[in-house]
């Protein structure tokens, strides 16, 4: 990690058996996350007037690139007791699910990046000069216009509204225009990438 660990008790002594089984748990997320930044660890004991109790609290504070993931483990109204070191243990638990959780999600927001830009065809058109031409609608809902001749391998008698393509496309005069497009070749696409774009506007029945 780039910051040292941060360990803190309250109204709880910190033995150094404790003190051993939060940093085993933070070498534990490391593993799971190598990019971890940060980990701050809060260990009290809520128990009103610091009876002795087994209202016990566990907060990690989980630094990654970007933001802080918060784990806050505490009593369940009508649960089981548990002890601290259980508590403990529930706490990096959580925390190991919901790093990978976070890694999950980069790695698919990476393979995302990867792909072609690629739409769908949701207008046809043929202006009174007889040009054809259409729009598409891409992943993020923009409108792209393309023009006949932007079509590659591609004719456009087989263009039908909801065809799949991929596209290359410049800022134009007037938005986005698409300078090529071509047939959606599905070996581009990884194998849980969703391949239906809704059509806004467009009614299935």
């Amino acid at each position: 990690m780039d910051v040292p660990p941060e360990i803190a008790f309250r109204s709880i002594e910190p033995t150094d058996a404790l003190k051993q089984m939060i940093l085993d748990g933070i070498d534990s997320l490391e593993k799971v996350y190598p990019r971890l930044v940060s980990c701050r660890t809060m260990v009290a004991d809520d128990t009103p007037d610091r009876q002795t109790g087994n209202n016990y609290r566990v907060r990690l504070d989980l630094g990654i690139p970007g933001k802080t993931l918060v784990v806050d483990e505490r009593p369940v109204a009508g649960g089981e007791p548990r002890s601290l070191e259980q508590t403990i243990r529930d706490a990096f638990d959580v925390g190991s699910r919901l790093l990978r959780k976070e890694k999950d999600r980069q790695r698919e927001g990476r393979k995302a990046d990867s792909l072609p830009p690629h739409g769908r065809v949701n207008q046809l058109l043929t202006s009174p000069h007889g040009v054809r031409y259409g729009f598409l609608e891409s992943r993020d809902g923009r409108q792209i216009y393309f023009q006949e001749s932007a079509l590659v391998d591609l004719d456009y008698e087989d263009l039908e509204i909801g065809s799949e393509v991929r596209y290359a496309a410049a800022e134009g005069d007037e938005g986005p225009q698409a300078s090529t497009v071509a047939a959606l070749d599905p070996g581009k696409l990884g194998p849980t990438e969703e391949r239906s774009i809704p059509l806004r506007g467009v009614s299935d029945g």
